[in-house]
């Protein structure tokens, strides 16, 4: 997979360094550590996790939460609505390829303060574009990089950093069975912008800045069998963003409009089974988000911008982990290296892209 690996290679290098030369005592270390599902780190050592995502998608759900083309309600537009003559054809396709490093230190065996730095490059590929009748192709590609001022409509890649997070974890609550884990943390908006001048990028990151609060408990239930429950809200922090402030099939002006995007929460109730080393798991995953604001200093219409920008998903998670805890304590591994594959579907929405996520993450303490 063409992972953009090499910022995450160069940040890892002291860290595969470390793993060598500091490694972890033979301490304690919770069910829910020892297979990777928090990002608490032992006492007095570092964290570190690395997650490799690739998706793809071609559809989305609609207002009404049913599933469409990604292109519905572009693909076949008459023209004619914009003055122009002739049927538009469009068929895309947006795959996804994403890096994330996350490390820890922990400050006391229930305290962690860390960071999160992600990378993303997406793709939109033009699978089809085509002007039935009318001004033809060239004619709307020419209205397109002439009149409204946009880049030509062809496959766009936008690769960058993502917005990153500095946040801290406290573990208020452990037992021989159960754990429960509070989190804050803060993520900064500086990734790279949408451009107002190519209908087809998609950012590495929205660039607005959030606070976030998370809750999440986990419990052995016996038998082999788990429990993990996640609550986490984002609460967005307005900005000021340079956009067309009304449907970009129309509009040539650009202006500096303030923006309030709609603060959301994500949810995880998840069941887990191990057998020995490995662990099986699946989780109903749901993401809900307010509605978008725009507003202009001039006075500019900005609804076409708010519509349709509440957003709900609810998505099916299905896991693989094996760790080499166990196996480091008895002296089989350099490292205790705990490795995860997950799959996630995108099951039902509203305002959402149909997507399907891969997962492979590494997690290690040293």
């Amino acid at each position: 997979m063409p992972f953009p690996l090499a910022p995450c290679r160069r940040a890892l290098l002291p860290i595969c360094a470390a793993l060598v030369v500091l490694p972890v005592s033979a301490q304690s270390i919770p069910t829910s550590s020892s297979y990777g599902l928090d990002g608490m780190a032992p006492a007095g050592h570092w964290a570190a996790r690395l997650t490799l995502l690739n998706n793809g998608y071609t559809t989305r759900f609609d207002a009404a939460g049913r599933r469409v083309d990604l292109d519905a309600g572009i693909d076949g537009l008459n023209l004619a609505a914009l003055g122009l003559a002739g049927t538009l054809r469009l068929d895309t396709e947006v795959r996804t390829e994403y890096t994330e490093l996350m490390f820890g230190y922990g400050l006391s065996a229930d305290l962690t303060v860390g960071a999160i730095v992600p990378y993303a490059r997406t793709t939109t590929r033009v699978r089809n574009f085509a002007v039935e009748g009318g001004i033809g192709r060239a004619g709307l590609q020419s209205v397109l990089s002439g009149v409204l001022g946009y880049k030509p409509l062809a496959t766009t890649r936008v690769a960058g950093y993502g917005d990153p997070t500095v946040g801290v974890l406290w573990r208020f609550h452990r037992s021989e069975r159960e754990s429960a884990i509070a989190g804050a943390g803060v993520r900064f908006g500086v990734a790279r912008p949408d451009d107002p001048d190519n209908l087809l990028d998609i950012p590495p990151g929205d660039g607005t800045t959030d606070l976030r609060a998370r809750l999440e408990y986990f419990r052995d239930l016996g038998s082999n069998w788990d429990m993990r429950l996640l609550g986490e809200f984002f609460r967005q922090l307005p900005d000021q963003v340079t956009l067309r402030p009304g449907n970009p099939l129309t509009t040539v002006s650009k202006e500096s409009l303030r923006r309030k995007m709609g603060d959301y929460y994500e949810t995880d109730v998840e069941l887990g089974r191990r057998f020995g080393d490995l662990r099986l798991s699946a989780t109903w995953h749901r993401y809900r988000k307010g509605a978008d604001h725009y507003s202009s200093a001039l006075g500019t219409d900005t609804r076409f911008l708010d519509a349709n920008t509440d957003t709900l998903a609810d998505q099916l998670r299905l896991a693989l982990t094996w760790s080499g805890v166990d196996a480091w304590r008895a002296g089989k591994l350099a490292a205790p290296l705990i490795v995860k594959l997950e799959m996630q579907d995108a099951r039902r929405g509203r305002n959402f892209v149909g997507v399907r996520d891969i997962y492979l993450r590494f997690s290690s303490f040293f």
